[in-house]
């Protein structure tokens, strides 16, 4: 046994003789785990291998020795030369020290700490190089994470700094809303333009002082600045609407909002409050609530005008009737009794008399019928007008035998309709069309009928059925101008003369107040010497609550 002072201790460590100093220090370097040794010959060949290099790089000594650590580099660190290039820098400067990824026996990468150290003998001749690797891939992974969290950190700071930035910029630059920060007493902490434009102070004049400032006397005096505050204090915002006050005295109306700031431990910090100007609006609004109730008041005298109005028309039209009838009467009497002592002259004027009170029993007649259409009650009934229609040419057999008229008349629906309303709309334009014929020509009248979509119905003021009976009357009469296609369903209003042909300027009138009884729409289209036609467009369904059968028995 050989005998060897521990250079720490002072004592003595106990070697055995067969192995010495340098085999105990090799099998101590041999036995390392956390760090790979390796022996290289000059040429970078390995030569010792202990087994920290076999745990860390996965060759088993016999697989390594003889081959150059060149092995352990990347493809791109060989390319590069920097096996080589360490080497010779470990030769310069006796040792180098470097880090970066190096490559283990099943091809994965891991993160080395290297030290390669030159070897020299006692003469001073260079013979080797020693290369202790650690493992720090762990170590490499952490400060990556930590890098990238770093990065990523500071990547978010500078967006959170610019979002911060664009949004005190956003808010302070909007000019259409004031929006003001106040402090739990509701004192101005900050302004923005256009807390400025609506208000009028600059944010001089006027951070520091209470929110209370741009309030009407009456609003301060019942304490409604401090009752806002309050509200958005418990239900975390407060609305109101109202009159406010600019810096010179002046009033607009603010839309305000006030909502409550929060610290962390949820503790009131302040409020923001968003005043917009909506004065223009409540000018509007209010304009609008005067103009409504003076059309309610005139809707309400009109109406009232209109039952007078009917009334009117209906009893008078009924007072008429005697006084007619007995100037038709006498007239007829003396035409009777005292022909032969009258003369041409007072025939002529007897005749006259005839005429124009016939005219007047029509217009009467034409009268009541308006005025009748006009007040009527609507009680709808599902009614047949194929029958109708017969009903109505019975009604005219007369006439239409006497001047050798033709009327043709296709399948027509059954309808829901107020009958004796819509037998007397058919009535007046069938009637109509008789009376315009054209000299020389036998009278033509086609009635034809469809169901056709709502879409399709014109001048349709509100649409109320999904579909809509549309029926038309033609004839080949006198026909008129489009120009006075809306003119013709104005009451008393004549496109020729009562010598040319009989008429009171009604009957369209009624037809027109029938239709729109039935919550329809009619429209007249011709051509001057081609005929007219007639068109009448009535809901297919009734509107809900329009449609009533009276019971059995009504009249």
């Amino acid at each position: 046994m050989k005998e060897k002072a521990d250079s720490l201790s002072g004592e003595k460590i106990q070697i055995p003789a067969k192995e010495g100093s340098e085999g105990f220090y090799r099998r101590m370097i041999g036995e390392v785990k956390d760090y790979a040794i390796v022996g290289m010959d000059v040429e970078g060949r390995i030569v010792e291998w202990n087994k920290g290099a076999e745990k860390i790089k996965g060759y088993h000594g016999s697989e390594i020795i003889g081959k150059k650590f060149s092995l352990f580099y990347t493809e791109e660190d060989r390319k590069s030369g920097l096996p080589e290039k360490l080497l010779a820098q470990a030769l310069a400067e006796g040792s180098v020290s470097t880090e970066g990824w190096r490559v283990k026996k099943d091809g994965s990468r891991f993160w080395a700490n290297i030290l390669i150290t030159a070897i020299n003998d006692t003469s001073g001749k260079h013979v080797g190089f020693s290369k202790v690797t650690r493992d720090l891939t762990e170590k490499k992974q952490a400060e990556d994470s930590l890098r990238r969290y770093a990065e990523e950190l500071e990547v978010r700071n500078e967006e959170l700094r610019q979002s911060e930035d664009r949004y005190h910029k956003m808010i302070s630059e909007v000019e259409d809303y004031a929006i003001i920060l106040l402090s739990k007493n509701g004192d101005i902490e900050d302004w923005n333009a256009g807390a400025e434009y609506i208000k009028g102070y600059t944010s001089e004049e006027v951070i520091g002082k209470n929110f209370r400032l741009f309030y009407t006397e009456e609003d301060r005096v019942r304490r409604l600045p401090e009752s806002l505050i309050d509200l958005a204090t418990r239900k975390g915002k407060a609305q109101h609407e109202g009159w406010r006050v600019r810096k010179g005295g002046t009033r607009f109306w603010g839309s305000v909002t006030i909502t409550a700031l929060h610290g962390s431990h949820n503790n009131i910090i302040g409020f923001t409050k968003v005043t917009r100007d909506l004065t223009e609006r409540k000018i509007a609004e209010d304009n609008l609530k005067n103009k409504n109730s003076q059309l309610e008041e005139m809707n309400m005298e009109l109406n009232q005008m209109n039952k007078e109005l009917s009334s009117f028309a209906y009893i008078s039209s009924h007072d008429l009737q005697e006084p007619l009838r007995k100037i038709q009467t006498f007239s007829s009497r003396i035409l009777e009794l005292d022909e032969a002592s009258l003369s041409p002259k007072g025939m002529d004027y007897f005749n006259r008399i005839q005429v124009a009170a016939h005219r007047m029993r029509l217009l009467i007649d034409d009268l009541l019928s308006y005025s009748r259409a006009n007040s009527a009650e609507r009680h709808y009934e599902s009614t047949d007008i194929n029958k109708m229609t017969t009903d109505v040419l019975n009604d005219l057999e007369s006439i239409i035998e006497e001047m050798k008229a033709v009327v043709e008349c296709g399948p027509l629906p059954v309808m829901d309709v107020i009958p004796f309303q819509f037998h007397q709309l058919l009535s007046n334009l069938l009637t109509n069309s008789l009376k315009f014929v054209r000299p020389g020509s036998t009278p033509y009248i086609l009635i034809r009928s469809a169901l056709i979509e709502a879409e399709r119905v014109p001048g349709l003021p509100k649409k109320l059925s999904a579909q809509y009976h549309h029926l038309s009357v033609a004839d080949n009469g006198i026909g008129f101008n489009t120009e006075h296609s809306q003119r013709i369903f104005e009451v008393f209003q004549r496109l020729h003369g009562k010598e040319e042909y009989a008429g009171t300027g009604i009957g369209l009138a009624i037809c027109k107040k029938i239709v729109e009884n039935h919550h329809g729409v009619i429209s007249a289209e011709g051509k001057l010497g081609s005929g007219a036609t007639f068109h009448i467009y009535i809901p297919a369904v009734m509107p809900k609550g329009d449609l009533t059968t009276p019971p059995a028995g009504t009249p």
